[in-house]
């Protein structure tokens, strides 16, 4: 009886010091814990929806937080679960779960979401910038634009690019998706998100395949801006790709009406290219001059981007796109004619 009474004693202290440690543990974890003198700030990203446990995963492998289950049992007793924001914050690394959770749940009153559809130029993010923050917004950005070489943080940017043409030398590099973004920042913070997610989404595997393509990633993207305001679907972005490259290679015009349209001011895929309009002396006009335009003529999806590395072979040297947004192609000049009599009404 004696063995068995010490027996559960043991058995009970060693419980009650596993507990307690385990509690203590969690009470400094979850309340207790500062950043210390060698914290880091990191940018961390909630996606929309994302759910406690994706989180929990992303902040430790970001070594933001010890345990992922330590983490998840906090915002389970607070009732947090469906409380997290999506978008980017700044947090840093020895925070408790307290202070995590209190970031990350927070809508400041500082912050503007904004959202940048794909195939917007400047002057289109312009009119976006103006709605989401207030008026004269959107002109305090686009100023900003040449006033930091951004080409020395981001060698995606060409230097003589950026250098020749100042504001207008990020069209194409500011990545269309959702940000959220301080007020405080503002406007270098809403740039520094822009092309930081390009340079993600324009991934290692992207770069070398057009490297290994013997191509730049700067004719990459201004073709894949003209492919994304030339067609919507994925099936004829690849082949408009391939067509555009042939044409290229071939030293034929694009004779891409987006380009014209980037021109006149004129954004409607459907609205077909006038004779007086393809006559406009631009660089930009693909109808005058042969080969790429001197830049981007909008700030192409991932999509597009894709397309535009890994094209799908086909015959085609001619399309159109009628009223409905159906593409037409053709293989000659003749049959492009009797497209345009069919479908262009």
């Amino acid at each position: 009886m004696k063995n068995l009474a010490r027996f559960l004693v043991i058995i009970f202290g060693v419980t009650f010091l596993v507990v307690f440690t385990l509690g203590a543990s969690f009470i400094w974890d979850a309340f207790l814990k500062t950043p210390g003198s060698n914290a880091q700030e990191v940018i961390f990203s909630v996606a929309e929806g994302e759910n406690v446990k994706g989180i929990s995963f992303s902040l430790q492998q970001a070594e933001l937080i010890p345990s992922r289950l330590g983490f998840e049992l906090y915002v389970k007793l607070i009732r947090a679960d469906h409380a997290f924001q999506p978008g980017d914050f700044t947090l840093k690394t020895g925070s408790n779960y307290s202070k995590l959770v209190s970031q990350l749940t927070a809508q400041s009153p500082d912050e503007v979401t904004i959202t940048f559809p794909e195939g917007l130029n400047i002057e289109q993010m312009v009119e976006r910038i103006d709605k989401a923050f207030g008026s004269g917004y959107g002109n305090q950005w686009r100023d900003s634009l040449n006033k930091t070489k951004w080409s020395d943080t981001y060698s995606f940017i060409p230097e003589w690019f950026e250098a020749t043409l100042s504001t207008e030398a990020l069209e194409g590099y500011l990545f269309p998706d959702t940000y959220r973004v301080f007020r405080s920042g503002f406007p270098d913070s809403l740039t520094y998100k822009l092309l930081t997610n390009f340079g993600e989404k324009f991934s290692p595997e992207l770069r070398a395949e057009v490297l290994r393509q013997n191509k730049t990633m700067e004719e990459v993207v201004i073709l894949a801006s003209i492919v994304e305001k030339e067609v919507i679907t994925d099936a004829d972005r690849v082949k408009v790709a391939d067509l555009f490259w042939r044409r290229l290679d071939a030293g034929m015009a694009l004779q891409a009406d987006s380009t014209v349209h980037y021109v006149v001011g004129n954004d409607d895929k459907n609205v077909y290219t006038s004779d007086l309009d393809r006559s406009v002396d631009s660089p930009y006009n693909t109808y005058k001059y042969p080969g790429l335009p001197p830049g981007p003529i909008c700030n192409p999806s991932l999509s597009a981007i894709k397309a535009v590395i890994y094209p799908e072979a086909n015959n085609a040297w001619y399309f159109l796109t009628d009223a409905e947004g159906s593409v037409h192609y053709a293989k000659t000049n003749d049959e492009q004619n009797e497209n345009k009599a069919l479908y262009l009404k």
